[in-house]
C-alpha cells in the first residue's frame, strides 16, 4: 500500500497546476501570450528546436497549446535546495517550498508527454527521496520505472564519510505499459563491419549446437550444413526464410568447406537492453571542446544524456526532446549526437531563465556571444547549441524566443 506524501502548500501546488493545464489551447495564459520572437507574438511548431528563455512555468503553460501529448522525452536535472534557483520566485529552500516549485511544472510535464512518453529526473542525495515520492503521486506509482544510476566521479577521498560518485535518475512513464524498452548499441561479442558501404554488426554465433559450456577448442557454432540433422526441417526453413530477406547470410567457416550461419543487422539498429548504471564522466570536458570551460559549474555528460535520449528513441528518429532545466545546453547536444548516431531528425525544447551566470570567467570569454561575455546563463546556453551545431549537425536550425511577461 502507497503512503501519500503531505506538505505545507501541497493542496494550492496541486490547483495551480490543474488551472494551467487547463488554459486555453491556444497557448495563452490569461490574456497575454507566452512566447515572443524580436518583440512580436510567435506561435511554435511542432517540428523546430527551441530554445525559450524565461520561466519554465509559464513556458510549460505555453507549449501546451502546440506540443500537449507530443514529447516523447523529458529529461531535467532541477535545482535542488542549495540556493541554485533563485531565479524562480516559487522557489525557496526547505523541502516543502522545493515540492510546491516542483508540482506544478512536473503536472504540466505529464500533460506534454505522448502516452509511450518518458520522463527523466536527474537528483543527488538532497532532493531524491522528495522527488521520488513527489513522482509517484504526479506519474502514479505504477508508471514508475525505476531508478537509474549515473556514475559520475572517482575522487572524492576527502570526503568525510564515503567517496559519493553517482546520482539517481528517477524514471516515470505517462503509461507504463506503452513506454517500451530501454534500448543501447549492441556491445560484444557482436562486431561492427562495412558491408556493402554500409556499418552492420555482425553476430557469428547466432547458431548453437548445444547449449551448456563447450570444451576447449570445440566448435559451438551450428554450421548450416547440420541444421537439419540437429535441429531438424522446421528450424532449416525458418534459417532460409531470414536468408532470404538479408538477416542472415552464410560465411565459410573452418576447414571442412562449411559455412556459419551470420546475422548482420545495420549498426543504428542493433540494440541491447540499458543498464541501469551508467558511467558518464567530463561534462567539462564537453564544454571545453567546444571552447567554453570553466564557465558553467557541474554540467551533465553529454553522453549521459544521449544514452538516456537514445534509449527511448532507439527506434524513434523523429521524437521530441524536452528539457526544462536546460542549464549549459547539454541536451541539445546530447540530441545533436543521438541523431548523429542514425541520421535521424530529433528535435529538442530547451527552457532555461535569463539568471546571472555568477563563474568568474562568464563575462572575460574570448568569442563571447557580446562584449560582455554571458552574464547570463541563457546567453551561454544559446552559444553552446550554435558552437555544437556547427562542429556536429551545420544544418541544424533553432529558434530562441522569449517568455512573455504576465
Amino acid at each position: 500500500m502507497s503512503t501519500a506524501l503531505n506538505w505545507t502548500g501541497k493542496d494550492a501546488a496541486f490547483a495551480l497546476g490543474r488551472r494551467l493545464i487547463s488554459a486555453d489551447a491556444s497557448g495563452r495564459l490569461g490574456e497575454g501570450p507566452h512566447f515572443l520572437s524580436d518583440g512580436d507574438t510567435y506561435v511554435p511548431t511542432v517540428d523546430e528546436n527551441m530554445l525559450i528563455v524565461g520561466d519554465n512555468l509559464p513556458a510549460l503553460t505555453g507549449l501546451l497549446g502546440t506540443h500537449r501529448g507530443r514529447i516523447k522525452v523529458i529529461y531535467i536535472d532541477p535545482p535542488y535546495n542549495t540556493g541554485n534557483a533563485l531565479a524562480y520566485k516559487d522557489h525557496g529552500h526547505d523541502h516543502a517550498s522545493w515540492l510546491n516549485f516542483m508540482t506544478p511544472r512536473l503536472m504540466l510535464a505529464r500533460e506534454l508527454m505522448r502516452e509511450d512518453g518518458v520522463i527523466f529526473i536527474h537528483l543527488d542525495d538532497g532532493e531524491s527521496a522528495w522527488a521520488q515520492l513527489l513522482g509517484h503521486e504526479i506519474f502514479g506509482e505504477a508508471n514508475s520505472l525505476g531508478t537509474l544510476i549515473h556514475q559520475r566521479a572517482k575522487g572524492g577521498g576527502n570526503s568525510p564519510s564515503f567517496v559519493r560518485g553517482h546520482d539517481y535518475v528517477h524514471v516515470w512513464a505517462k503509461v507504463a505499459d506503452q513506454a517500451g524498452a530501454f534500448l543501447t548499441e549492441k556491445k560484444a561479442p557482436a562486431k561492427l563491419e562495412i558491408i556493402d558501404g554500409k556499418r552492420m554488426l555482425v553476430e557469428t554465433d547466432v547458431l548453437r549446437a548445444g547449449f551448456g559450456r563447450y570444451a576447449r577448442g570445440q566448435e559451438r557454432r551450428l554450421m548450416y550444413e547440420d541444421i537439419l540433422e540437429v535441429k531438424g526441417a522446421k528450424k532449416l526453413a525458418e534459417v532460409d526464410a531470414k536468408l532470404g530477406t538479408g538477416e542472415y547470410v552464410l560465411r565459410a567457416w573452418g576447414p571442412a568447406g562449411k559455412h556459419a550461419v551470420v546475422r548482420v543487422t545495420p549498426a543504428e539498429k542493433a540494440s541491447s537492453k540499458l543498464y541501469s548504471i551508467i558511467k558518464a564522466l567530463g561534462g567539462q570536458n564537453d564544454l571545453e571542446d567546444l571552447g567554453l570551460g570553466g564557465i558553467f559549474s557541474y554540467p551533465k555528460p553529454v553522453e549521459l544524456v544521449k544514452t538516456l535520449v537514445a534509449s527511448q528513441t532507439f527506434f524513434d528518429p523523429e521524437a521530441i526532446v524536452l528539457d526544462f532545466f536546460a542549464g549549459s545546453g547539454t541536451t541539445a547536444q546530447a540530441v545533436m549526437a543521438a541523431n548523429q548516431r542514425d541520421a535521424g531528425s530529433r528535435t529538442f525544447i530547451l527552457i532555461q531563465t535569463p539568471e546571472p551566470l555568477q563563474t568568474k570567467n562568464a563575462r572575460s570569454l574570448v568569442g563571447a556571444d557580446s562584449e560582455d561575455g554571458f552574464p547570463e546563463i541563457s546567453r551561454l546556453t544559446a552559444e553552446r547549441i550554435r558552437r555544437a551545431a556547427k562542429r556536429h549537425h551545420p544544418d541544424l536550425r533553432f529558434t530562441e524566443i522569449a517568455v512573455a511577461e504576465q
